[in-house]
């Protein structure tokens, strides 16, 4: 039993941890109370802290109800409700069916009270409206240990064995330089109540099995406590883990390529030791979707597979969980949501000059035209000029001469699903169709039905950023067309952002 000296080293202990890595000292603490003792001891050990001037946090807990056992979820509910009162702190409570939410997901009731606690935690935190805030879980050391032997045997790697740390985003974990037995030892020392969840004593769910037999079942063959030597383990794992993080941060910033609001991997990251590139690889994953989550071992090594290949042709796509898609384009390859790899295609396009639209376009080019092309933030402008040796030039300007063939007499439109019409650029011997030229040019097959050109019935005449077949575009162009035909009216075309 712990003595009143005993007691003031186990504070300071914990205090000396939570200022080492600047854990409890924002405006704001949101804490996960249970009742149990591992929970009741951090929010004592928080108000105290507050209380003696150390830290000036507003202290705000959270409980959620599961309903799983009834009758005794109501008295934790009761337990926490009076202890918050007698500290004078907020309390926020919830009740939830978690056996429901567990059957709803298809997931483990484990898994699914998990989920209900930090959404809640999250969710009260964010309705405080406090920048700043964390929130403080009780785990420990034993909780550490669990997860590192739990995480261990499912084929983690090195993230999983380092999985819980004293502080990762707005979480932070106070608890994690004490065991157990100190936490009750110094509640029961000092009188402190708390409640007992009965079922962390039976042998159900994975964690409890690791708790109650096997971690126990290592000590009785180890010479130093299994739990100590683990935590140990996972101070030095967690350096190596911080070093590798380092390397990938910089291998990161090195390989990574904005494609319209995509983002993508330079391929040439597959000459990495294959420790960076993998991290730089979840990296853009968790960036493109938010987190890690099910983004599995044998999903890293079919993304790796596809990076490393170098006989590529054309745009490639590899399947990957909840229906994404992992993408390879020559020399980038990214991740997308099912339904966005045509965006993805038609940013790839842009970055060769085309210019494309996810909708349906069909805008007739005659004088006076003004207007947006659908599914962009383009405008297409149309004016006849006669003065046209006065004109500026870009890729996205075109001259068309009225008066010359095939031009005369046609409707002349801006429009997509072109890929089927004959193309003779300007200088060339002979046409080919649309859809050859985009393959020769590396453009994705998902984006060539999206690809706008003017075109006089089934031929193109002008393909935005890439050529034209008829009239001129740049100086260069203007002035062979001068040598052939300078007479005649010109429609002049441009095409510009508004931004």
């Amino acid at each position: 039993m712990m003595t009143d000296k005993d007691r003031e080293a186990f504070e300071r202990k914990v205090f000396e941890y939570c200022r080492k890595y600047d854990l409890i000292f924002g405006p704001r603490i949101a804490v996960g109370l249970s009742g149990g003792p591992d929970s009741v001891c951090l929010l004592k050990l928080l108000d105290k802290f507050n209380k003696s001037g150390l830290t000036e946090a507003k202290i705000t807990a959270v409980h959620v109800n599961h309903n799983l056992r009834p009758g005794e979820c109501d008295e934790d509910e009761a337990f926490v409700r009076d202890l918050c009162a007698r500290l004078d702190i907020d309390l926020f409570v919830k009740s939830v069916d978690v056996g429901k939410t567990a059957f709803d997901l298809g997931v483990s009731v484990e898994e699914a009270g998990r989920i209900v606690r930090y959404e809640y935690l999250r969710e009260v935190a964010a309705s405080e409206g406090t920048e700043g805030y964390v929130i403080a879980t009780a785990h420990h050391k034993g909780d550490l240990s669990e997860t590192m032997l739990m995480n261990l045997f499912r084929g983690t790697g090195l993230d999983g064995l380092c999985a819980l740390q004293p502080k990762q985003g707005d979480l932070v974990r106070p608890l994690l330089c004490v065991t157990k037995e100190e936490i009750t030892d110094y509640l029961d020392s000092a009188g402190s109540r708390y409640v007992t969840d009965k079922t962390n004593f039976e042998d159900i769910g994975t964690r409890n099995v690791w708790r109650n037999k096997i971690i126990p079942y290592i000590g009785e063959y180890t010479s130093r406590d299994p739990e100590d030597a683990l935590v140990a383990s996972h101070e030095l794992l967690s350096q190596d883990r911080d070093f590798m993080e380092s390397a990938a941060d910089e291998a990161y910033g090195e390989f990574v390529e904005e494609i319209g609001t995509y983002k993508a991997l330079d391929c040439g990251l597959r000459a990495l030791h294959d420790a960076v590139a993998s991290r730089v690889v979840r990296r853009l994953w968790k960036e493109t979707f938010g987190s890690l989550t099910d983004f599995e071992a044998v999903n890293l090594r079919i993304a790796r597979d596809l990076i490393r290949k170098d006989d590529l042709e054309g745009f490639t796509t590899v399947d990957m969980p909840f229906g994404r898609i992992m993408w390879r384009s020559e020399d980038l390859a990214g991740f997308s949501e099912p339904g966005a790899i045509d965006d993805v295609a038609m940013a790839l396009a842009a970055r060769s000059g085309y210019i494309t639209s996810p909708e349906e376009v069909e805008i007739e080019l005659c004088d006076g035209v003004k207007e947006n092309i659908p599914g962009t933030n383009l405008t297409i402008e149309c004016s006849i000029v006669e003065k046209i040796d006065k004109l500026s030039y870009n890729i996205c300007s075109w001259i068309c001469p009225l008066d010359m063939a095939p031009v005369k007499g046609s409707r002349i439109v801006l429009k997509n699903g072109v890929q089927g019409m004959k193309f003779t650029k300007a200088g060339s011997a002979g046409g080919k169709i649309l859809k050859d030229i985009f393959a020769a040019n590396k453009v994705p097959r998902p984006a060539r039905s999206h690809v706008l050109a003017a075109a006089a019935e089934d031929t193109a005449l002008w393909v935005p950023g890439a050529g034209h077949a008829a009239g001129f575009t740049d100086l260069k162009s203007y002035e062979k067309f001068l040598g052939e035909n300078c007479e005649g009216r010109y429609l002049e075309v441009k095409i510009y952002s508004e931004e």
